[in-house]
């Protein structure tokens, strides 16, 4: 049996909630287009889909937990909108290395437009968040040095919405209303540390 193609079968069975959906309910049927030869096939239908299932929902629990540690509030007891959410993301997007990129990619599903595959479950949540993500986004990407700055200065970036007075308060339950309002919002990146400061500026 080839080890390295085993270990990424069984690597796939733990990361990817489609496959192992797939794998649960006709595990001949999912391993028959990866090529494996009969052995190997065999001995992967034998493993225990308890097993499986544990694994899928530790690694589950571990990726929504590194999105939570970098975006407080993506909080599913406050925001319990959140959850379908978080479930598609799962089952749509694959886990990254690092948890700064966890919460990037998580930032970019919920940014996505009405033509993306979850864009209902979307449209569930106040206009603002796209913008929220989007805002994280780049504050993420500005402190590890994964966007662009200014040779010199601040990075601005506008939004619809006072992203950063939202930001402030969804430390309560819910999702408070807040209209529509042109903002601007200063990025300045600190000297030697993975970490920007941000500030509204006043309206023009």
């Amino acid at each position: 049996m080839s080890y390295p193609r085993t270990l990424e079968v069984l690597a796939r069975l733990h990361v990817d909630p489609h496959f192992r959906e797939a794998w649960r309910r006709d595990a001949p049927g999912a391993l028959t287009p990866l090529g494996l030869t009969p052995p190997e096939a065999e001995a992967l239908q034998r493993v225990a889909p308890d097993v499986v299932e544990r694994a899928g929902r530790m690694m589950d629990f571990h990726r929504t937990e590194r999105v939570r540690e970098q975006l407080a509030w993506v909080d599913e007891a406050k925001r319990p909108e959140l959850v379908p959410l978080r479930a598609r993301f799962l089952q749509d997007v694959p886990p990254e290395v690092l948890n700064r990129e966890e919460a990037i990619a998580y930032c970019r599903f919920l940014e996505a437009g009405e033509h993306a595959p979850h864009a209902k479950l979307l449209q569930r949540l106040p206009a603002y968040v796209p913008q929220l993500a989007r805002c994280e986004r780049l504050r993420l990407q500005l402190a590890w040095g994964l966007a662009p700055m200014p040779a010199s200065g601040p990075r601005v970036e506008s939004f619809d919405y006072p992203v950063l007075t939202l930001l402030a308060a969804l430390d309560a339950p819910g999702w408070p209303p807040v209209a529509p309002k042109p903002t601007c919002v200063e990025y300045l990146k600190v000297p030697n540390l993975p970490a920007v400061m941000t500030r509204e500026l006043p309206s023009p």
